[in-house]
């Protein structure tokens, strides 16, 4: 069996990186981690890696210094950042950049970092180079919004059989979708699903009213941010459970905007969309906490 090839993280979020080398272990990747520039510099230069993964924004050596240093001493590793800001090859020296394999920005998709590492791996020993009109890119799928709101001005203009029909096929789309969050917002539990960094990607309306929180500052926050019983590890053993087809409810506590603290029983399950994992919890607030006999009933879970 050929040796797995061997990819180094550099992120100083542990759960982000928990989360990128469970996944990379089930793609048949060697992971380690760093959680400083520091470490990263230090594993980077002593060790051989087939590719880097290097976050932008770490607590002590800016990732583009990372870069810089990692490219100048070992000009054959591949190196992919990870930032959140799409101004990056603004306000980045552009012959440091360059000397990267490929940049994402957050929030990217584990479909996306495995493409690129493969890319990388593949490409390693020859002339470096960004595809991005490969067909696995092609065929990377966003997380669908259910706000499509489209003005009659912005619909395109037609003629001809064909695009008629494409642009009826749109608005049926469109229709759809709007039932689909219509629908949601009737419901009066909250429901949230959020992606594999648990980063929320959608809530409904009961959600938003509950929680006090906007649609951009709930989709700003994490599953951390309003679980203030929140336990990264029994989190990972969860998820753990749901893979394997295992129902999960369970009482918890939720915080609002307000920081006013909610008893809620959960229903989780795990959703997989174009090759990604979201899991989306039906959340119903209840007046009083559960008893001890309750609580036995209940399988703990995601949210603490």
């Amino acid at each position: 069996m050929p040796d797995m090839p061997k990819i180094l993280i550099v992120d100083d979020d542990p759960d982000i990186s928990l989360a990128l080398v469970d996944y990379l272990h089930q793609e048949q990747f060697d992971v380690e981690m760093a959680y400083t520039g520091k470490t990263a510099l230090e594993k980077g230069l002593a060790h051989h890696y087939d590719a880097v993964l290097l976050d932008v924004g770490l607590p002590d050596l800016d990732g583009i210094e990372v870069l810089e240093k990692l490219s100048r001493e070992k000009p054959e590793l591949p190196v992919i950042l990870l930032t959140a800001f799409t101004s990056l090859s603004q306000t980045s020296p552009s012959d440091i950049l360059e000397k990267s394999f490929a940049y994402l920005i957050k929030p990217y998709s584990r479909e996306e970092i495995r493409h690129a590492l493969r890319q990388a791996v593949n490409s390693k020993g020859s002339q470096y180079h960004r595809d991005t009109s490969s067909e696995d890119s092609a065929n990377l799928q966003p997380f669908p919004s259910p706000n499509v709101q489209p003005s009659p001005n912005s619909m395109p203009k037609t003629t001809g059989p064909y695009n008629q029909l494409l642009l009826y096929e749109y608005q049926r789309l469109v229709e759809s979708v709007q039932l689909m969050q219509f629908a949601f917002d009737h419901v009066p539990e909250a429901i949230l699903v959020a992606d594999a960094d648990k980063r929320f990607r959608f809530a409904n309306q009961a959600a938003h009213q509950i929680l006090g929180y906007n649609k951009e500052e709930l989709e700003a926050l994490r599953i951390p941010d309003i679980a203030p019983n929140y336990d990264s590890e029994r989190y990972h053993d969860h998820l753990n459970e749901l893979r394997q087809g295992k129902p999960l409810s369970y009482y918890t506590t939720h915080r609002t905007k307000h920081g006013q603290n909610i008893p809620v029983e959960i229903s989780v399950y795990l959703l997989n969309f174009h090759g990604q994992e979201f899991t989306c919890a039906i959340s119903k607030q209840i007046t009083e906490q559960p008893t001890a006999a309750e609580k036995d009933h209940s399988h703990t879970g995601l949210s603490g």
